[in-house]
């Protein structure tokens, strides 16, 4: 179909226009609800160097083993895989309010993730082990369709991006939260300040998580 606005070809089922915005199907506006949820940004890192020294479908195999396992993980603590990037997860926690403790169910799923991870990269066939850097922030955002399709849902907030600028300048191996999930949390777990990072307009103020990786 085309945009009756714009004229752009439109390949999926969507309720808005992906080029101009413009509301499309049964809703002759968007009714927003406003929500507080944490958005994760995990990221593999030595990603390139490993598939190189593999075939082409040990590095299939392995990517759909870790993002299987780390969908597991994400789910478990009431979260949900909003995207598969690359080599890159992008999750959403918070958006079941029965979850309860989001932030720290956040922190918790992450841990994990690493943990996992590190049994993961003791096969035979990794040649260049992986290692994993992830960001993790909470932000108010505000929602349409929550409730029918996560995939076909509109979501307006600064979370993805400050995950995003948390997880690009997290070094390996390494958990940064944002400000907001660290006053959060901070009862909770340990961390130590990192400093600020600058995107745009908007200025992250870090703070590593103290990881208990398992030996």
């Amino acid at each position: 179909m085309k945009c009756p606005n714009c004229d752009k070809e439109i390949k999926q089922s969507v309720n808005f226009c992906p080029w101009c915005g413009i509301v499309l199907g049964k809703y002759d506006e968007l009714h927003f609800e406003n929500m507080s949820l944490i958005f994760l940004r995990a990221d593999l890192s030595g990603f390139t160097k490993m598939s190189e020294a593999m075939t082409a479908e040990d590095v299939m195999g392995f990517l759909n083993e870790v993002f299987g396992i780390f969908t597991k993980i994400i789910e478990s603590y009431h979260g949900v895989v909003y995207q598969i990037i690359g080599d890159e997860v992008v999750g959403i926690f918070g958006l079941r309010k029965e979850s309860g403790f989001a932030p720290h169910m956040s922190v918790l799923a992450a841990e994990e993730m690493f943990n996992k991870l590190s049994e993961c990269t003791q096969k035979e066939y990794l040649k260049n082990p992986i290692g994993l850097k992830i960001g993790l922030e909470i932000e108010p955002a505000s929602v349409f369709n929550i409730r029918e399709d996560l995939h076909n849902a509109l979501i307006i907030t600064d979370g993805f991006t400050k995950s995003q600028v948390l997880q690009k300048n997290a070094k390996n191996n390494t958990l940064l939260v944002g400000d907001n999930l660290f006053r959060e949390t901070k009862a909770f777990f340990d961390y130590r300040e990192v400093g600020n990072f600058v995107k745009d307009a908007l200025t992250i103020k870090a703070y590593e998580y103290k990881l208990k990786l398992k030996v």
